[in-house]
């Protein structure tokens, strides 16, 4: 399973909030026997490698919490974020982005106290945010106070490592919404966007040379985070009335266009990514649960669904990401912590095992023998010779769709190429003569939740029914099942030959595509109005005739009609 070397933690304050849910917990002041059997229903679940926990105020309940933890061999991480929202102290909710420098030193030594305990507890990281955003007038200001406090808070915790005699704690800081909400249903934190994240986090580590220092995402936060950018597009203007309208071609307009995050924006942080939550919110104004909630998965407002997290945890896969990932979900009412933990390990889990997920390539370049190696080429070569009845049964036993498509779109890979003496990609005149590079490629798109299905060649349709054989046998998801596989008819027309307007029949024929159970055919008809229309003519009557067939068939046929020209004979068409 992917993701499965990473640290899977659980945020102990959120997921254990306190007797009948209250904030107990969060506020420091849990039940003796409510926090001690917590942390031992965490510890006893080896699902969970790690645990986030906060500051607990009692410090002979804290020593007790430490000993118990110090044994179970777990990973330990601090959150200092409970301390920061619910402000005690009535400190300046900027916090440590204050540019009033008394309280913005207030809130460092708060959190310097938050991060002696972290210490004391033998945390690796220490997570904290940035404060309250105080409004763009002076956004850019509160960034350097915020980035101020970071140092000061990186130079007290290497003295604390001094004392406690070993490595300086990773500081941690979560990226949070910035949405200025009056009931306090969101954060409205100064960090942030992603790049503005990605700034202060560049000038921490190059320019204050603090490599202990990373950024937190929470998957909760992706979508009310936003982005905005300037967007410039021209317009045609009108100036005046009736007579006197004048118009104006092509005025340059700029908008401010405003986005959600999505995963993508995961690459971006990559170098400075050191922790990740997985994690729900409600975007539903009229829901009771609006807002950065952290609601269970199963709560049906829950704006989070598996191809949500599915996405999120693919994007972590392939930027090779290898640190923790923490569970950070709540009870609410009557809710009990542990189903809500038990629904968000199977909701997690099921979001990793889907197909493009598990099929996903681990890093931004495609290697297709580390995906579609050459002992599994050879595999499928001694089935192709020594057993071909495989591929005839897996056509013939997939799991077909019921309809072509749901929502009156298709995206089908084309993979007939090569049949028809087309191998050429960029300036490699044979890429796709690459057997192996060819099918692991074809594979790999296929796997892709994305893509509906595949045209192709018998050869390659044959070839992918081994590959999928393949796959099962090892106890994997099969790749075919509800994909469309629509069989490539006329090939004959070669790519550079006198004759290539005239395209007749070669591959699959419709009593072929009706025999081996595939799901439709493709025709392709192109049109030369110039010299050697005659062979157009005849693939025309070619494809008219077949297309006859398959409607005999009840089989759906894909005509691609193409106009095309060449200036000379030794020249290519161009379409």
């Amino acid at each position: 399973m992917i993701l499965s070397e990473n640290i899977i933690s659980v945020v102990h304050f959120m997921a254990f909030p306190g007797r009948q849910n209250t904030d107990s917990m969060l506020r420091g002041e849990p039940d003796e026997r409510y926090l001690m059997n917590s942390l031992k229903i965490i510890a006893d679940d080896p699902y969970f490698k790690g645990i986030e926990v906060t500051r607990i105020k009692d410090p002979a309940l804290r020593k007790k919490a430490i000993d118990f933890l110090s044994k179970t061999g777990m990973t330990i991480f601090f959150g200092a974020q409970p301390v920061q929202l619910l402000n005690e102290e009535k400190y300046d909710p900027a916090d440590i982005s204050s540019i009033n420098e008394l309280e913005r030193k207030n809130a460092v030594d708060r959190l310097k106290r938050a991060l002696e305990e972290a210490y004391q507890f033998g945390a690796v990281s220490f997570a904290f945010i940035s404060g309250r955003d105080q409004g763009p007038d002076v956004r850019e200001t509160a960034k350097l106070a915020l980035i101020r406090s970071i140092v000061e808070l990186a130079e007290y915790s290497r003295s604390l490592a001094k004392e406690f005699k070993r490595e300086p704690i990773r500081l941690v800081l979560e990226m949070f919404d910035r949405i200025n909400d009056p009931r306090g249903r969101f954060a409205n934190q100064l960090i942030g966007p992603t790049f503005e994240a990605i700034e202060v986090a560049r000038r921490i580590r190059d320019e204050y040379e603090i490599p202990e220092f990373g950024l937190l995402y929470d998957l909760s936060h992706m979508y009310l985070l936003r982005n905005y950018y300037i967007r410039k597009k021209k317009v045609d203007i009108k100036i005046g009335e009736d007579e006197n309208v004048q118009e104006i071609k092509n005025v340059v307009v700029e908008e401010e266009i405003e986005e959600p995050e999505a995963p993508v924006v995961l690459q971006y942080l990559m170098p400075y990514l050191v922790h990740v939550h997985i994690g729900n919110c409600v975007l539903d104004p009229n829901d009771p649960r609006y807002g950065d909630s952290h609601a269970s998965f199963a709560y049906p407002g829950g704006a989070m669904k598996v191809r949500d997290v599915a996405n999120f945890v693919k994007a972590l896969h392939e930027m090779g990401y290898k640190g923790p990932i923490g569970f950070e979900i709540r009870p609410y009412d009557r809710e009990g912590s542990v189903p809500v933990l038990q629904h968000a390990k199977a909701f997690f889990d099921d979001a990793r095992t889907w197909q493009d997920v598990i099929y996903g390539i681990g890093g931004f370049k495609f290697a297709t023998r580390e995906y579609f190696p050459e002992w599994a080429f050879y595999r499928l070569t001694d089935i192709r010779i020594n057993h071909p009845e495989i591929a005839i049964e897996e056509l013939k036993n997939r799991k077909k769709r019921k309809k072509l498509t749901d929502d009156g779109y298709l995206v089908l890979l084309a993979a007939d190429h090569p049949a028809r003496r087309v191998t050429s990609v960029v300036d490699d005149p044979i890429a796709m003569g690459d057997r192996l590079e060819y099918l692991g490629r074809v594979v790999r798109v296929l796997a892709s939740g994305f893509v509906d299905g595949v045209m192709a060649t018998p050869d390659i349709i044959e070839e992918l029914a081994i590959i999928n054989h393949l796959f099962k046998e090892a106890g994997k998801k099969g790749f075919l099942d509800g994909k469309l596989v629509i069989g490539s008819m006329n090939r004959s027309g070669l790519s550079g030959t006198y004759y290539e307007m005239e395209d007749d029949l070669t591959s699959y024929t419709p009593e072929d595509i009706k025999k081996m159970n595939l799901d439709g055919g493709k025709l392709l008809f192109r049109l030369d109005t110039g010299r050697y229309s005659r062979f157009s003519i005849r693939t025309m009557r070619y494809c008219a005739e077949a297309m006859r067939r398959m409607n005999d068939y009840g089989l759906p046929v894909f005509l691609e009609p193409l106009p095309v020209t060449r200036e000379r004979e030794d020249q290519p068409y161009r379409v």
